[in-house]
């Protein structure tokens, strides 16, 4: 659950922010700074190629079998990710024109995505001296690293505004200098596990192997998490993206309770799935989660456009709107660590790839349907829809191999019932 904080932070602090940042921003600009976010997340999945899960993987796997010294798995790691983040960092910026051109419906300064692509890179490093923390139980350490990387940004960003007039410029420097600064502080205090004058080349190779089959799932997943966001600018222009953004915010309430969720949930189900009576475990708890988070969606978009006006000015005020279908996805994402439990005890997760075609396939003709039709809201319901019925599929294959008495019934009584709650606030 300590752990569970530095996620908890990273989602809290924007949500904190949208006062702020709302109005200095235009819809129009707090559009393309969730654009831009959402590209470097693409960056990351290749500047981290599932080096994440490796240095886990092998970092354990040397600790408990004593087959490798640890320090070499980390410094291993960590000259990967360099090489890797330096050369995917010089190819985008090689081809930022067309990067741009992808993402955007206009030509954007030049130093936009120069500065995003410093962030995501530094980023990429700063999340490894996270990791460590976590692999050799330092969890304060852990949260405060968490934190300075989600709360100094936003510190300089507004300070160079406010000083210096710089405007976007000063929000995407303020970020990339704030992680320069959190890089350096993560090299200083997991130097032990670092060291600089050798390359580690023999392990190169197992690595990105182990890693390489993530970035399939993880493009995928950011598709289905980021495809929205690029249907709304390019259908719906940058200022309805950036009213969608601020709704996407408000619902984050609902995301940190399923963060807590899965933070906690996950050791338990993997002790409860070697149990006999793992199967009536997860019923149950399908069951309350379903419910409750049929009551929490219910009571988000309720408190919704209340919650926006408090925290944003008027020209942000419909993005109320799409916060209830929002926080079905947040839901309906939590529910995958409930649903989709045979898949991992029979260790056919390659299965999850499949899966995830299917939901991305069903997210982009729902996104090219709906969007045109019903605006942000049609984004809002189709990334909802699409996970919603990734986890129909996940459920069914998963009972193969752990059949779990699912009550379906219940859960179509909740969900008709939460729905029909959000449509009457809706209208």
């Amino acid at each position: 659950m300590v752990y569970g904080l530095g996620a908890i932070t990273a989602k809290a602090i924007p949500f904190l922010l949208i006062p702020l940042f709302t109005r200095i921003f235009s819809p129009q600009d707090y559009g393309y700074i969730s654009m831009y976010s959402t590209v470097s997340n693409i960056l990351a999945i290749f500047m981290t190629a599932g080096l994440d899960g490796a240095q886990s993987f092998f970092f354990m796997e040397a600790k408990n079998k004593k087959n490798c010294p640890i320090e070499k798995v980390t410094t291993s790691i960590f000259q990967l990710r360099m090489i890797l983040g330096l050369i995917v960092s010089i190819i985008c910026a090689i081809f930022s024109p067309l990067i741009v051109r992808l993402f955007f419906n206009q030509i954007m300064p030049f130093q936009y995505i120069l500065l995003v692509i410093c962030t995501t890179f530094f980023s990429s490093m700063i999340s490894q001296s996270i990791e460590v923390f976590r692999l050799i139980y330092q969890p304060w350490r852990y949260i405060l690293i968490s934190f300075l990387q989600s709360s100094l940004g936003p510190v300089i960003s507004i300070g160079l505004i406010i000083e210096f007039h710089w405007y976007l410029t000063g929000y995407f420097a303020g970020f990339a200098i704030a992680s320069i600064i959190v890089t350096f502080y993560g090299w200083l205090a997991t130097r032990k596990y670092r060291y600089w004058y050798t390359l580690e080349t023999d392990l190169w190779r197992p690595f990105l192997q182990f890693g390489a089959v993530f970035i399939p799932s993880g493009l995928l997943i950011w598709i289905l998490s980021g495809a929205d966001r690029w249907f709304v600018l390019r259908i719906l222009g940058a200022k309805n993206l950036g009213i969608y953004a601020v709704g996407a915010q408000i619902s984050t309430l609902i995301a940190l309770a399923v963060t807590i969720f899965r933070q906690a949930w996950w050791p338990v189900a993997m002790d409860a799935i070697h149990h006999d009576d793992g199967p009536e475990f997860f019923r149950k708890i399908a069951l309350w989660y379903v419910g409750l988070g049929s009551l929490g969606a219910v009571l988000i978009t309720f408190l919704s456009p209340y919650l926006i006006r408090l925290l944003a000015p008027s020209a942000y005020y419909s993005g109320w709107r799409v916060v209830g279908p929002m926080a079905w996805s947040s839901i309906f994402y939590g529910f995958y660590l409930i649903g989709g439990m045979g898949i991992f005890k029979s260790r056919k997760t390659y299965l999850n790839f499949f899966i995830d075609i299917i939901s991305v396939t069903v997210n982009i003709t729902l996104n090219l349907i709906l969007i045109p039709l019903m605006g942000i809201m049609g984004a809002a319901i189709a990334t909802a829809l699409s996970i919603g019925i990734s986890n129909l599929i996940t459920m069914n294959i998963s009972n193969r191999y752990y059949p779990v008495k699912w009550q379906w019934a219940y859960y179509g009584l909740f969900m008709t019932l939460s729905l029909g709650c959000i449509v009457w606030l809706l209208i």
